[in-house]
């Protein structure tokens, strides 16, 4: 068996350059949700964090408890989303790689 130093390095330089920009591209994801009725809008970025939250005016009328239930279903379908989306780009960046959800993989 032959060792090719030189291919195992070019190799591995290629690896870190495709993990390289799959970070960026990663941590400057974020999705954007919105309700059917266009009062809440909500923004998640890659870590899950919450960037942004934007009432319509007329979200007044909601009661309290409504308002609380429909921006956590949002923050939770965002999540899903978020979760979905970073899969994708996964697989299509690393085609080897499997993993099993939330990373990749069929859901169960």
């Amino acid at each position: 068996m032959n060792f090719d130093g030189e291919m195992l390095e070019r190799e591995l330089r290629e690896a870190e350059a495709r993990v390289r920009q799959a970070r960026e591209e990663l941590s400057a994801l974020s999705v954007e949700a919105k309700s059917k009725d266009g009062l809440i809008e909500l923004t998640v970025g890659s870590q899950g964090r919450l960037h942004a939250l934007t009432f319509d005016p007329r979200v007044k009328r909601l009661p309290v408890e409504e308002l609380a239930a429909r921006v956590v279903e949002m923050m939770n379908d965002a999540l899903d989303l978020l979760l979905h989306e970073t899969a994708a780009k996964t697989s299509a960046m690393f085609p080897d790689f499997t993993a099993d959800p939330p990373f990749g993989g069929p859901s169960r």
